[in-house]
């Protein structure tokens, strides 16, 4: 019986500690704004603009003002995670091209935020004449504060950057947040003037340099719980009365 209990507790350790599979999902599109473009065409990155690289920026930097990159996920349906998920958003960094890059000793904070409105629809620009807000209103009124694990800091060029957007994606898995665009910023970067312009990979002209990584959070096991239920009832057959043992002998 010792062994039929052994054997069936070590089953349950391996149904219990299986890991859960993550999945890679690449962005639909990402985009670039930034108080240094002019004329109508304020949206810049889309395939055709020779845009390799995007920046963040501090809010003012260079007394200019921001420059944000939006990411967007819209196509992939979240809700098909049955569960709550881990979601690292993974970004190359690289040299911006203006000698304002962060480096050591001079590291730049960069957050990742959702938005109350897709900034691909709603902000003006020559794609989208239509749309009903500036980029500089959209900056200011249509990001939303980022989750504190939504920040990191970046200190080098080439490397990879990575940000924990797990309460903004489990927003979007729940309906919370509607529109599933990452707005990467320098909103939580207090470095003083002049700023930062940290320079990232589009992910339009390098697939692959963008992209989520989305891992289910396993829900507590049957069989962890089942294994503790085997262990309690192993100690309770080994835990006899001696004077129990002894009659038996005697019987």
């Amino acid at each position: 019986m010792r062994a039929v209990l052994s054997l069936t507790a070590a089953l349950f350790v391996v149904l219990a500690v299986e890991p859960a599979r993550a999945a890679i999902i690449a962005p639909d599109e990402d985009v670039m704004t930034s108080a240094f473009f002019s004329g109508s065409d304020l949206v810049r990155g889309y395939a055709g603009d020779n845009r390799p690289v995007f920046r963040a920026s501090s809010d003012n930097a260079f007394g200019v003002g921001p420059e944000t990159i939006y990411v967007d996920f819209s196509s992939e349906d979240f809700t098909a995670f049955a569960g709550p998920v881990t979601a690292i958003l993974t970004m190359q960094s690289v040299d911006g091209g203006f000698g304002a890059n962060a480096g050591p000793g001079n590291p730049f904070t960069v957050s990742a935020h959702g938005v109350n409105a897709n900034p691909f629809t709603s902000i003006t620009d020559d794609t989208n004449p239509g749309g009903p807000v500036s980029w500089s209103d959209f900056f200011a009124n249509n990001i939303l504060d980022a989750d504190p694990a939504a920040l990191t800091v970046v200190d080098a060029i080439d490397v990879a950057v990575t940000v924990d957007v797990s309460a903004l994606v489990n927003d979007w898995a729940s309906g919370a947040v509607a529109d599933q665009v990452i707005a990467l910023t320098g909103k939580n970067d207090f470095s003083p003037p002049p700023g930062f312009l940290h320079g990232f990979l589009n992910n339009t002209e390098t697939p692959g340099s963008t992209f989520l990584t989305v891992t289910p959070i396993p829900e507590p096991s049957t069989g962890l719980l089942l294994l503790g239920g085997l262990t309690l009832l192993g100690r309770r057959r080994r835990v006899r009365p001696e004077g129990g043992a002894a009659a038996e002998a005697r019987g």
